[in-house]
């Protein structure tokens, strides 16, 4: 898997693997993201702002998430409950979601402990719907610990990993031009 910023001419292909999670979770019985949230703006304004990710496998988008470091006003307004640790700067995964090509396959749990080890600072924050058992279970998998609710379209269940130091040494950005040293030509 192949872990990168977005391109802005993936905004199509993003969009696709958005509408296939909102598909998936409408049948799953979850309300969330069943109106115009995301749409291809948002999409867009990620790609923009640095925050955009993807997943490549087989040369396919698989997966996408957008990425924020720094804080957010709904994740300081948490209630039924607190933070494990209150960090001035955190990352939160926003936008989670898998290809259906892709669903099952543990990409999603892959692609987020690839940002996870991508990314500086120990604290991540991820917030999903209630009825989104899958996400839930995901982030538990990860080692996300359920930490309270916060005012995202209405009401969202809030999670929060602290990275391990075993973690931030796993992951490694290879550049395009140094890939023949490792023999992946």
């Amino acid at each position: 898997m192949e872990i990168r910023l977005a391109h802005p001419n993936e905004v199509a292909a993003i969009s696709q693997v958005l509408q296939d999670a909102k598909a998936f979770l409408a049948a799953s019985g979850s309300s969330q993201w069943q109106g115009d949230y995301p749409n291809q703006e948002d999409i867009f304004e990620d790609i923009l702002n640095g925050h955009a990710y993807v997943a490549i496998v087989d040369g396919q988008l698989a997966a996408y998430a957008a990425v924020h470091r720094g804080k957010e006003a709904a994740y300081e307004a948490i209630y039924d409950g607190k933070w494990q640790h209150k960090n001035p700067i955190y990352t939160t995964f926003h936008r989670v979601a898998v290809a259906e090509a892709f669903r099952g396959q543990q990409i999603v749990q892959t692609f987020l402990q690839g940002l996870i080890e991508g990314q500086k600072g120990p604290d991540f924050r991820c917030d999903t719907h209630a009825n989104n058992l899958a996400m839930q279970h995901i982030l538990e998998k990860l080692g996300f610990v359920y930490c309270g609710k916060v005012p995202i379209d209405g009401e969202r269940l809030a999670y929060q990993k602290i990275k391990s130091k075993r973690e931030a040494s796993l992951y490694q950005e290879i550049a395009e031009d140094d890939r023949w040293m490792l023999g992946t030509n």
